[in-house]
């Protein structure tokens, strides 16, 4: 297992952020809030994520959630220039969503409590 770039490489490492799971939750979180885009996907986990993904990658993802029966897609043609996929959730991408952020409610305080220790140390006050 590989727990920083600096010691093995791999499509799941974006500068040493474990987030290969928090992909999957993100871009589901964005399409529930409404039909969406591949690209506006993208952006919106740069600019409001903060995550520097490469456009494949959510493709790929997007491609995946799809065949799980996670997210569906369809083709838009009514603007100018090409036709675009715009996705969807499904009713079973909303459970795995819920179930998914159930799951980091319950790690949050856990990743504080580690940051806590590293940063001011176990005092035992």
């Amino acid at each position: 297992m590989c727990y920083s770039d600096k010691y093995c490489r791999g499509p799941h490492l974006i500068k040493d952020i474990p987030v290969r799971g928090l992909m999957r939750i993100a871009i589901l979180s964005i399409i529930k809030q409404k039909p969406v885009y591949g690209s506006e996907i993208h952006q919106i986990v740069r600019n409001k994520i903060g995550l520097d993904v490469p456009k494949s990658i959510i493709y790929i993802l997007l491609r995946r959630m799809e065949r799980n029966g996670f997210i569906i897609s369809n083709w838009d043609v009514s603007g100018s220039g090409p036709a675009k996929r715009v996705y969807r959730i499904t009713d079973m991408g909303l459970e795995y969503l819920n179930d998914s952020i159930d799951r980091l409610r319950k790690v949050v305080p856990i990743i504080s409590n580690i940051i806590d220790i590293f940063e001011k140390g176990d005092r035992n006050e």
